[in-house]
């Protein structure tokens, strides 16, 4: 069987996998009916039928999202866009195709880059559109189209950032064609490091405002708090979030001096300050343990452990696309699609050991939030309004959570946090 029927079939097979879930926003019961106005248990979450609607919404997009992606790039392959991209360019900047293994012009790649990077963006986007038409039909939604198109072109220009690193991949292959890969990961290593640090200063101020916790009791109680853990006053900011979602949420970012807690401005309007002190411990789990450094050496490893196979893997891929004539030599950029294509199925299928290792993380923060806060009940609640308010399904098809879940199911963090015992 060849490699587009092979993945034709991949496709279909996790599309058809997952089918059975779309039907039903739970697999096992996990929520409780509420005919009356009197709740028997404020700890089990009433799941609104609009809420389980939209659970089924965002999963069918999610996951026929990824299939199309996949779909998208296979065809610029298989119907020759790649190559005639490619061929286009090399004549609009009169430049001779090279005969050999060489790296390509510099401009060349930047405008392929550029042509194909716009190519694929219009090609998710109806995909893009439909997740925001959900979270506006159901009220989360707080920007417009023109700012939503203002991130896409920055995201979009962040991306370009990568074209001379890609141009030094291959240079590094014409130089070594057998050890590339390893000296693309040593220099990618530090590069992951400067990339975590900088997020936080750099990257991510482009997209939100951030300020520090304003004065209140709220802010004596998160500075005790810090204080108690070892925490700078300094490491935790507010972000303006309100102005993209209705959703809450809070995160850590940073390594090093650039390592901070992040809180939602609609964490703060909209949470009792003992579930937004209940959050904080959480995060603050995650910074005192070290989870970024975890993260980075889990990237580190796994760009390792993809540069090997894709190594191996390449002298195949590009016999067969010059067989078909889309590529004419290992460095010809008419290729990338495939590298983006590879990259594509090799983070899909390694979602089941990222999200075990991010599972396992986030409920070390979670013991971590019940040991220094004593918070149990405001934690339980907590989970209980991320499931009626956020309309996070409490306890989700146990297949999609093992293969995409990134936190331990709602259902699961509210019987932990009641069982706690200091």
């Amino acid at each position: 069987m060849n490699t587009p029927k092979r993945l034709v079939l991949l496709i279909s097979c996790i599309v058809l996998l997952f089918l059975p879930y779309f039907a039903s926003a739970q697999s096992r019961p996990a929520v409780a009916p509420m005919q009356a106005e009197v709740r028997r248990d404020p700890f089990t979450p009433h799941i609104a039928p609009r809420a389980i609607t939209y659970q089924r919404l965002h999963r069918v997009i999610g996951i026929t999202g990824i299939g199309w992606g996949i779909l998208g790039l296979w065809l610029f392959l298989r119907m020759g866009y790649t190559t005639r991209l490619r061929s286009s360019l090399y004549h609009l900047l009169k430049c001779s195709l090279p005969e050999g293994e060489s790296p390509p012009p510099f401009r060349v790649l930047t405008l392929y880059v550029l042509g194909f990077l716009v190519v694929m963006r219009l090609w998710n986007l109806p995909f893009s559109l439909a997740s925001r038409g959900v979270e506006g039909y159901y009220g989360f939604l707080r920007q417009g189209l023109g700012g939503y198109f203002q991130d896409m072109s920055l995201n979009l220009l962040l991306e370009c950032v990568s074209i001379p690193f890609l141009w030094g991949g291959y240079w590094l292959y014409t130089r070594s064609p057998k050890h590339w890969w390893r000296w693309v990961w040593a220099i990618l290593t530090p590069l992951l490091l400067f990339q975590f640090v900088i997020q936080p200063i750099l990257i991510a101020p482009l997209f939100n405002t951030y300020m520090p916790l304003p004065e209140s009791p709220l802010k004596r109680s998160i500075m005790d708090l810090a204080g108690r853990v070892g925490i700078p006053e300094t490491r935790v900011f507010v972000e303006d979030t309100s102005r993209r979602t209705a959703h809450v949420n809070a995160y850590v970012i940073g390594l090093g001096v650039s390592r901070r807690i992040v809180l939602n401005d609609t964490l703060l309007k909209e949470l009792p300050n003992d579930q937004i002190l209940a959050v904080v411990g959480h995060e603050m789990g995650h910074y005192m343990e070290g989870h970024m450094w975890v993260n980075l050496v889990s990237s580190i490893l796994g760009a390792g452990f993809f540069l090997w196979l894709f190594a191996r893997l390449l002298p195949f891929q590009v016999d067969r696309l010059r067989r078909r004539g889309v590529v004419s030599h290992t460095t010809d950029i008419a290729g990338l699609p495939m590298i983006l294509l590879t990259v594509t199925l090799f983070i899909v299928l390694q979602y089941p050991v990222v999200n075990l290792e991010s599972r396992y993380l986030e409920h070390r923060a979670d013991t971590f939030a019940l040991r220094t806060t004593h918070l149990a009940e405001a934690t339980a609640r907590l989970q209980v309004g991320f499931a009626e308010r956020d309309f996070a399904d409490p306890n989700p098809p146990r297949l999609l959570h093992l293969w995409f879940g990134t936190h331990p199911t709602i259902h699961e963090r509210i019987e932990f946090a009641l069982s706690w015992r200091e």
